[in-house]
């Protein structure tokens, strides 16, 4: 087993931590220098790519030429905010229907897939403007916001 640098393990904590969904380069380089470390850019790209061939790490397509990435877990696509930029984890089996679908329809098994849908978030959106869904709590609800 290699042994992860300091800068490695210390990307991974912040990684780990749920106040993001996915890190790009400069957010990680940023938090680590809020932590008091002072990698170069360089170090840190490495430590994520690291990360990365260990399979610890994801990266993460969400089609805006940047890289993002996210410790690796069971697969799920996202959604991203185009006001804020938050982006969240879309747990669902859409696209694992449509892969069922497809194979009836047509015989092509369907071996990967990412999804990213983009739009407003019921943040900056209001709650006014956000309509519940069955089965989905609004997102006041899921943050532990009570109406009264």
């Amino acid at each position: 087993m290699v042994r992860r640098s300091l800068v490695a393990e210390q990307v991974l904590e912040i990684m780990c931590r749920p106040v993001r969904h996915c890190w790009t380069l400069d957010e990680l380089q940023d938090d680590l220098a809020r932590r008091g470390l002072a990698p170069n850019p360089s170090s840190v790209f490495r430590a994520v790519c690291g990360l990365e061939r260990s399979g610890t790490v994801v990266r993460v397509p969400l089609g805006d030429g940047r890289g993002h990435y996210e410790v690796a877990s069971e697969h799920h696509d996202h959604l991203v905010c185009d006001t804020c930029g938050r982006m969240e984890p879309l747990a669902c089996s859409i696209v694992a229907d449509l892969a069922s679908r497809v194979r009836v329809w047509s015989g092509f098994l369907v071996s990967g897939h990412q999804l990213v849908l983009s739009g407003t978030c019921g943040t900056c959106a209001g709650e006014a403007h956000v309509a519940p869904q069955p089965g989905r709590p609004s997102s006041a609800a899921r943050a532990g916001k009570n109406g009264s």
